[in-house]
């Protein structure tokens, strides 16, 4: 099974909530370098107790990663941080607007904004600030 990076750091998370120090019980921090080796259904990790200095070797199962990882090849080309999930054929018309417009949004807003904005006034869209 191939782990894109969102999948990865949904199951590291995972290990995180459920992985205590067996020496002292605090919390082990885990991140992408404690990975040393990952096969289709384990994972190899090297944790280091902050608190007791307790070096840790973790096999991880991984039953049921398959849920979490993308069902198409589609699903994980989309950037799951982004709420656009803009398909090529819109990007590629996104940028041809800009390039008509020299590059500046706020004229593509303009341009184009005043078909689309139905009750919105061209007052409001120059108010607009993107904090």
């Amino acid at each position: 099974m191939e782990l894109d990076p969102h999948t990865l750091q949904q199951i590291i998370q995972r290990i995180y909530q459920q992985m205590r120090c067996p020496q002292c019980g605090k919390r082990v921090p885990i991140d992408f370098t404690s990975v040393r080796l990952a096969g289709d259904d384990f994972m190899l990790l090297q944790l280091k107790c902050e608190t007791c200095d307790a070096y840790i070797v973790l096999h991880a199962s991984l039953q049921g990663a398959e849920a979490l990882a993308p069902q198409t090849t589609d699903d994980g080309m989309v950037n799951a941080s982004s709420a656009l999930h803009l398909k090529e054929g819109e990007v590629a018309q996104l940028q041809e607007a800009l390039t008509q417009c020299g590059g500046s949004f706020e004229q593509l807003f303009h341009r184009y904004g005043k078909e689309d904005a139905g009750e919105a006034s061209e007052e409001s869209a120059a108010d607009t600030t993107i904090v």
